[in-house]
């Protein structure tokens, strides 16, 4: 699984133990990103934890670049475990892909930073709000989901465990697209206009963090039909994004 002959030193097998393991571990940082990363549309308060596994996951996401770049591909059923090949699949594939979401988390890092300057908060606060919509760069990698996905269901045996794991993956499914749907629509009342935005009417900006959640949320699953809620979009920014959701529903 870890090729070390001349001139193949520290090569994964794109199917072996390590790039599985490897792949599982991007699957929870993935998951992590997943509903962690909308809900920065939030005001989340901050905690040493999520600080902490936000360096994690950064780290994680720069060091699977280079495994990449070890890792063989399967071309025409062969495999490929030529490190120039290898380089030049990845540099044709995910390579830019991953350096522009590596970038985007440089960039929010400086931000967050400049955010915490009292003097500039004022000045800063609308740009802010505006540029957390690129941390949705970072859901980029939802793509590779199929790719990590795989290495669980090679671990399944049973045709009940696969139907039971497929009905799981879209439950999971439609929780995470109502979670980012709920997130982005706080997110565009906090965008728009401060003075006319559905949270101001609403009078949700005074409310707790769980409970603007769970509102945002309901009215996510309000949109497939689920139920009913009574909140509107009250500017044309806010109109435009429930008619994108409503036709992707």
């Amino acid at each position: 699984h870890l090729i070390t002959t001349r001139g193949r030193c520290c090569l994964f097998h794109p199917g072996g133990r390590r790039r599985k393991a490897w792949d599982i571990m991007g699957m929870c940082f993935l998951l992590y990103d997943i509903f962690v990363i909308p809900l920065r549309f939030f005001d989340v308060p901050p905690s040493m934890l999520l600080d902490a596994m936000g360096w994690a996951t950064m780290l994680f996401w720069h060091a699977d670049i280079f495994m990449s770049f070890s890792t063989g591909f399967f071309h025409q059923g062969l495999l490929e475990m030529s490190r120039c090949q290898i380089a030049k699949h990845y540099a044709q594939t995910w390579l830019i892909f991953d350096l522009i979401v590596v970038s985007v988390d440089w960039i929010m890092i400086w931000t967050d930073a400049s955010a915490q300057s009292t003097a500039r908060v004022v000045r800063l606060s609308k740009n802010i709000r505006l540029i957390r919509f690129l941390r949705l760069v970072r859901m980029i990698r939802l793509a590779k989901m199929s790719r990590m996905t795989d290495t669980f269901e090679d671990q399944l045996q049973s045709q009940a465990a696969m139907i039971q794991y497929s009905i799981l993956k879209v439950l999971a499914s439609m929780l995470m697209l109502n979670h980012i749907i709920a997130c982005l629509w706080f997110g565009v009342g906090e965008a728009s206009d401060d003075n006319l935005n559905w949270i101001k009417s609403t009078g949700l900006d005074s409310r707790t963090l769980a409970y603007q959640y769970t509102t945002c949320m309901h009215w996510a699953l309000a949109q497939l039909g689920v139920g009913s809620v009574e909140i509107e979009p009250v500017n044309t920014f806010e109109r435009i994004f429930c008619i994108l959701v409503v036709f992707a529903s």
